[in-house]
């Protein structure tokens, strides 16, 4: 509902244009959708039962994001179930023209969904032949399809090997960047990011609502909804607003975690999740400024998705989650990652309104070294070299089990180990027996991280958490240097606020002695305190500094403390001093020592007015004017005497604080 209410979605007046359907409560409908679903609130829950029959594992088109200016939205679903024979449904239909129709403003002209489809026409095509296919534009009128021509699961699979072959290579191949070209990696990455900035643009420009869509909905069309999101949304640029779009996209819309990163077929297994990340590290070097979290974080969240530490990647989807209930037997990285200060980006600047338009062309397209080749060294070769990519490695479960705790780390030639994991008996857990999970309890060594109430996916409460996960440590120089200044700029910062305190406090001491007569040597030395040092008694003027020293209190008039009261414009209607009515040629001016209102006439004459903090120059009326001549002649000398002590009082506590000892 906090999502639903900042993108300005009304869902409970009357008149509204969306609802929250209820219809996969407890995922009756689809056991890969969450439990409820914002549709048009025009279409019941039995025509979106009869529409789910018609699309791949009953993915219903439903919505997910809401441009705030415009009004145009992006939904995603599965492919249409059309066959060889041409099937169609009406209740589909019904349900994409209402879409369509839940965004439009009727002073304007209603404009076509724009279909999204993740695959090339003729993929789309063969896929009738297991039942799949795409929408017929005769069937859809309103509606307007696109084809991004993306890879499948299986030759993005065959481009990672053929990357992490690579990256295990030596790393003096002189045709590396050519063998780099044959991988196509950075191909289906440039692709992934057009097919992105093609729905930000269609959304952002066109103002048309786009519905996202591929053969099964959970692995392109997370991919470039997100994407999307990512560049439209500044929300989602920040920490917490990025755990939201992964629990939205991937967690809860059913991305076969499970299954593309260990399972236990290997047609199933494929690096979604990666690539994605991989795209939005591309997109961060280009906007390094646009992002509240850091590389950091990225290749933290990219190790965790296999290393079995926590449980957020586990499941398939979110019905499994709940029936394996490993939302309350393991723990989430997302309060890991936010608790880690490697994983902010000390570069970031809010930009509320900017959208990241992403320069998709392959030569703009950067390896992503910090995760696939590791970092580079300036001293002696690493004793293996294919040791830099063991987390590539691990990752598609080529190494059993992923994480070896007893493996021996990585070891510069004749130097100690950098990385000691921590010993299972350092964890901390609650008196819950957790023996019976053990999905990760056997590689849970060196971190725990508490889950806090907004993270479904965790719920242990009573833990400890650990910064360290045993992992490589990625340097960012950057990064490194920028929190290095910010620390130094608060060291000075307090440096400067105690040197003041200390200054204040002498100020205040000579003051208190000189308005009770007491000789500045009987002073004590207060050079030596510092803020840490400072007491009620130290604020005040007239406070006691000593036992044996009783001080007195200034007697001050009532008259002195009180304000000058101004007349209020629309009380008068004449000057207070000639009569004259006030008329669009004779306006109103106060006076601002006694607040009454004159004429120009009246109010000519300037004078500064130091009992009212005005020090320059300002408007007084002839009586006021005179007074305050008077009190200026008067008080000539003494303002003259009143500066040389002033002078006097700071010369005396320079000398002080030059002559203190130094700690």
């Amino acid at each position: 509902m906090k999502e639903i209410e900042r993108l300005n979605i009304s869902v409970l007046s009357d008149n509204s244009k969306w609802r929250i359907s209820k219809v996969n409560w407890d995922y009756k409908l689809c056991t890969s959708y969450p439990n409820r679903l914002l549709v048009p609130s025009c279409i019941s829950d039995q025509t979106l039962e009869a529409a789910a029959k018609f699309r791949s594992s009953k993915r219903v088109p439903v919505i997910v994001w809401r441009h705030k200016s415009n009004g145009a939205i992006l939904a995603r679903c599965s492919q249409p179930e059309v066959g060889w024979l041409g099937w169609r449904s009406s209740e589909d239909e019904d349900l994409l023209k209402a879409i369509a129709e839940s965004c439009q403003n009727k002073s304007k002209k209603p404009k076509k969904l724009v279909v999204i489809d993740a695959r090339s026409y003729p993929s789309a095509v063969a896929n009738r032949a297991r039942g799949g296919g795409c929408e017929c534009p005769e069937y859809y009128p309103g509606c307007e399809i696109r084809f991004m021509n993306l890879a499948n699961i299986h030759a993005v699979r065959k481009s990672f090997h053929l990357l992490r072959q690579l990256c295990a290579s030596p790393p003096d191949l002189p045709n590396w960047y050519s063998l780099l070209e044959n991988t196509r990696w950075l191909h289906n990455i440039s692709g992934l990011l057009h097919a992105a900035n093609t729905v930000a643009a269609t959304i952002e420009f066109e103002m048309q609502p786009v519905l996202v869509h591929c053969s099964d909905g959970w692995d392109r069309t997370p991919q470039i909804a997100s994407l999307a999101e990512l560049m439209l949304d500044s929300y989602y640029r920040t920490i917490d607003g990025f755990r939201v779009l992964c629990q939205r996209e991937w967690l809860d819309f059913g991305h076969k975690f499970a299954d593309r990163g260990q399972g236990e077929d290997p047609n199933e297994r494929c690096p979604v999740f990666i690539q994605w990340l991989d795209c939005v590290h591309n997109v961060m070097l280009q906007y390094p400024c646009a992002f509240e979290f850091s590389k950091t974080y990225l290749v933290k969240l990219a190790q965790h998705t296999y290393s079995n530490l926590f449980g957020t990647f586990l499941c398939n989807s979110g019905a499994e989650r709940k029936r394996t209930g490993i939302g309350t037997a393991t723990f989430s990285v997302w309060k890991y990652l936010a608790a880690s200060a490697e994983c902010k980006n000390h570069l970031y600047s809010s930009q509320p309104d900017d959208v990241l338009w992403v320069s998709c062309n392959v030569r703009d397209i950067n390896l992503w070294r910090d995760l696939y080749v590791g970092p580079f060294t300036d001293g002696p070769q690493l004793t293996k070299p294919t040791e830099i990519c063991n987390s590539i490695l691990e990752m598609e479960g080529m190494i059993d089990p992923l994480i070896r705790i007893d493996q021996q780390p990585i070891v510069i030639n004749n130097e100690s180990p950098c990385i000691e994991f921590s010993k299972p008996e350092d964890i901390s857990l609650d008196e819950r027996d957790d023996k019976s999970s053990d999905t990760n309890s056997s590689s849970l060594s060196s971190i725990i991280a508490e889950e806090n109430s907004i993270d479904r996916y965790s719920s242990p409460t009573n833990c400890v958490l650990n910064t360290v996960d045993g992992l490589l440590p990625l340097v960012d120089d950057v990064q490194n240097r920028l929190q290095q200044l910010t620390l130094e700029h608060k060291t000075r910062e307090a440096a400067l606020q105690n040197e003041l305190h200390v200054t204040r406090l002498v100020l205040l001491r000579q003051a208190s002695h000189r308005c009770n007569g007491i000789e500045a040597t009987t002073m004590p030395d207060v050079n030596g305190l510092s803020i840490a040092d400072k007491t009620d008694d130290d604020v005040s003027v007239c406070s006691s500094t000593g036992g044996e020293t009783t001080l007195s209190w200034e007697p001050v008039e009532s008259f002195d403390a009180q304000p000058t009261l101004w007349v209020p414009d629309h009380a008068v209607t004449q000057c207070m001093s000639c009569d004259n009515k006030f008329w669009l040629g004779r306006r109103k001016h106060h006076c601002r020592s006694c607040g009454k209102i004159f004429c120009a006439d009246c109010s000519r004459n300037l004078v500064p007015l130091p009992a009212e903090q005005l020090y320059e120059p300002v408007r007084v009326c002839e009586p006021c004017f005179s007074v305050g001549a008077l009190k200026t002649t008067s008080n000539s000398t003494t303002t003259i005497t009143c500066k040389q002590a002033v002078a006097d009082d700071q010369k005396n506590v320079n000398i002080t604080l030059q002559q203190a000892p130094s700690n």
